[in-house]
């Protein structure tokens, strides 16, 4: 209890006065947008008095890109500001960052639960204890104000069921928070080709919960539908190797690609998620729990390696998994777990200038700040991005060839 207190304490210093000024600045425009009249899917206008970043250009136009789990949370928590009455958008910042901080110290509970039930304390305090102080989730959940631990947690209540369909509804609402997780949807809800009936049953109720929700809201299909679109070949500067081919661009060492050779290379994880998943089930299904956390393992590393845009929040539910998969059965991966989070967290430093971007909500002069980073260090710090982006790959195939070979 301690540490479950300690580690929400630390989250909640940094929320209401931090936050990324692209991501939550979205948040705060959606939340206000959602009750307003306002359709989520298209532009996203600044909000007087809340704003404290137009961050956005031609091509980073101010839209989300999610399943409507989100908006509908931020629609909820600007309704509970208005009935407040506190005109203070800290406060407004403060609240919109409550469910992403109970989801990333619920996750740790989740995950402290899950090894005490089956290993000794020791384990357990060691998985929630790495977990609620690294500074990588503390980052990404108390001060950039990600909400990708909402959608872990969903996945490891599924992971903890014992009924198959509680296992795909679970799923299915994981995919509802963020669509990350349909790369769980097949080995998550079968341990057998049968039971495929589960794996499209999660999908399902995802695409469910986001149809009722298109009626009701009244929202138009054919933009929502675009945009998400857009996520699955997304690419450019990236916390992996594909950040080499943009680097060398940047040198103008590589021609620029065709914009569909980009696409196409971009939904390069797609075909690999399919062929390792296959893999991931044909080698562990017969060992129940183990083989479970061993296949999400396998999933989550090929989506890592082969996805054209890994952005910092998606180390999350490797870490998460790859923390029980330690404190259950590999000790030996601790020092694997420890350098590739450590190669993370560089990564998100310097590809955020130093933290000082994470500021912007009491810093309005960040812009001039990054702008004169980028004039002194500008190829210096491209080239850390790049390095650690790659070394992150090569850790996560290192990881995943360990995965495979052990028996």
């Amino acid at each position: 209890m301690i540490f479950l207190v300690l580690g929400f304490t630390i989250r909640e210093f940094f929320s209401f006065w931090t936050g990324h000024p692209t991501d939550f600045e979205l948040w705060v425009r959606l939340g206000y947008a959602m009750t307003h009249g306002g359709d989520p899917y298209g532009v996203l206008p600044v909000v007087p008095g809340l704003s404290f970043a137009n961050f956005f250009g031609y091509l980073n136009a101010p839209t989300i890109a999610y399943l409507p789990f989100w908006p509908l949370i931020t629609g909820l928590i600007y309704i509970l500001y208005s009935a407040v009455g506190w005109d203070n958008r800290f406060f407004y910042y403060f609240l919109l960052k409550q469910p992403i901080i109970f989801g990333d110290v619920g996750l740790a509970y989740l995950m402290f639960s899950f090894v005490y039930a089956r290993k000794p304390e020791s384990n357990s305090l060691w998985v929630l204890s790495f977990w609620l102080f690294s500074p990588f989730t503390i980052i990404i959940s108390g001060i950039w104000g990600m909400f990708d631990s909402i959608a872990i947690s969903f996945v490891f209540l599924s992971i903890m069921s014992s009924k198959q369909v509680k296992m795909a509804l679970w799923e299915g609402l994981a995919i509802f928070a963020k669509t990350i997780p349909i790369i769980y949807a097949v080995p998550i809800t079968m341990k057998r080709p049968r039971n495929l009936w589960a794996a499209l049953l999660a999908v399902t109720v995802a695409i469910l919960l986001s149809i009722v929700t298109f009626a009701a809201m009244g929202w138009p299909f054919s933009l929502a539908i675009t945009t998400v679109e857009s996520t699955a070949f997304k690419g450019n500067w990236s916390m992996s190797a594909w950040d080499i081919v943009y680097y060398l661009n940047y040198l103008s060492l590589l021609p620029n690609l065709n914009p569909q050779m980009y696409e196409t290379l971009g939904l390069l994880w797609v075909p690999a998620i399919i062929v390792f998943t296959w893999v991931a089930i044909r080698r562990f299904r017969s060992q129940l729990e183990y083989g479970l956390i061993q296949s999400l393992l396998v999933c989550t590393l090929a989506f890592l390696i082969f996805k054209a845009r890994v952005t910092e929040q998606y180390g999350l539910y490797l870490f998460a998994l790859a923390a029980v998969d330690v404190a259950m059965w590999h000790p030996e991966r601790k020092r694997l777990l420890f350098i590739t989070t450590a190669v993370a967290m560089i990564y998100l430093v310097v590809n955020n200038f130093f933290f000082v971007r994470f500021l912007s909500p009491v810093y309005p002069g960040f812009v001039g700040f990054e702008n004169e980073m980028k004039a002194t260090i500008g190829s210096i710090r491209l080239a850390v991005i790049s390095l650690s982006g790659t070394a992150f790959t090569c850790l996560n195939i290192k990881y995943l060839a360990d995965v495979l070979k052990r028996r």
